[in-house]
């Protein structure tokens, strides 16, 4: 019965008809918006009918905000693992700090049992939400490049709260990264210059670090986080095959191969040298492991659901329109400390 795009009255209008109103034209004006918003809104009585406005318009800015939410920057996923929570309690998680290593059989044939660790760490997810609303002047305009808009940005907004509390976490990790736990190194010669003389320093630590009954850790890292006044560096070190030393002021020969060369790819972090946030540096860099293998973070959703959620209903009785909220709920949590080292880059 339409001919070109079905638009916010058509959407409306059919979701009323559903529930008995009786229809004069497809247009919503000022004398019958309170109307058709009853009808749409009320409980469907058709039983074979599937027309609900709320599930209409939140599917579809469900899908809008699903967009808006991984449009913004995703590198959190490079250095963090998710895990599922059923509730919003504190669940408590063991590091891998145990001693499952294998033991000879003795000749009686009884095995060995393993300990997991004692130590641990806790984890929980909270919700953050935001509403909006379709006003009433968005409705009789048909405006639904309005409704586009703005629940595109709500999944940015939450896509934004979720970075800013996730870097804000990391980046307070004083009492993670030490030199006790022997995580971390810090001097002069620490900082990611081109020679390769502090990436070559981290990689000793890593390989260096043990649990706390000083067992080694296997495995090497994979990825090197840096703020953006590293990227350069970053870079050149992964994707350079050479790295031209001495040159005219020296006869020594020197070799010129860059041993690092597709080794430790380059993560860029925009927060890592942000002032507003609490441990921010410009010079301070990060050697880790694949997330999947262990990890430093873990970022815990409720369910499993990892994207924020749109729900739609009537406005309130002093207000003519459509409401919107969007919740996510999630946490954001240290976890594994051998997961990687962090370097100050400076003294």
């Amino acid at each position: 019965e339409f001919r070109g795009r079905l638009g916010l009255h058509q959407t409306m209008i059919m979701a009323a008809e559903a529930n008995g109103y009786t229809r004069r034209d497809y247009r919503i004006d000022q004398g019958n918006i309170r109307e058709i918003l009853r009808y749409a809104f009320a409980p469907i009585h058709a039983a074979s009918s599937m027309i609900s406005l709320p599930g209409i318009l939140s599917n579809v800015a469900n899908k809008e905000l699903l967009a808006g939410f991984t449009e913004e920057d995703q590198t959190w996923r490079e250095i963090a693992v998710t895990k599922p929570v059923g509730d919003f309690k504190a669940v408590t998680s063991y590091r891998m700090l145990d001693n499952m290593e294998y033991e000879e059989l003795s000749p009686e044939g009884k095995i060995a049992h393993g300990q997991l660790g004692q130590e641990s760490y806790t984890r929980q997810a909270k919700t953050y939400a935001k509403m909006f609303a379709l006003t009433r002047v968005d409705i009789i305009n048909d405006d639904l490049s309005a409704f586009s808009d703005v629940r595109t940005r709500l999944g940015r907004g939450s896509s934004r709260k979720f970075n800013n509390l996730f870097w804000a976490r990391f980046l307070d990790n004083a009492a993670f990264f030490t030199a006790a736990r022997g995580n971390y190194i810090t001097g002069a010669t620490t900082n990611l210059g081109l020679d390769g003389v502090g990436l070559e320093a981290g990689v000793l630590k890593f390989r260096q670090m043990k649990t706390g009954d000083d067992k080694r850790v296997d495995g090497a890292p994979d990825r090197l986080l840096i703020p953006p006044e590293l990227q350069f560096n970053g870079q050149r070190l992964h994707q350079s095959t050479q790295v031209n030393t001495g040159g005219a002021a020296t006869a020594t020969s020197v070799p010129n191969d860059n041993i690092h060369a597709g080794k430790y790819r380059p993560i860029v972090q925009n927060r890592l040298s942000d002032a507003t946030f609490t441990g921010y540096s410009a010079t301070a860099w990060y050697l880790l492991r694949d997330p999947q293998i262990l990890a430093a973070i873990v970022v815990s959703f409720l369910n499993g659901v990892e994207t924020p959620t749109v729900e739609s209903a009537d406005a309130d009785f002093d207000q003519l329109g459509v409401q919107f909220r969007g919740y996510h709920d999630f946490g954001v949590d240290f976890a594994e400390w051998l997961s990687g080292i962090k370097s100050k880059g400076a003294a």
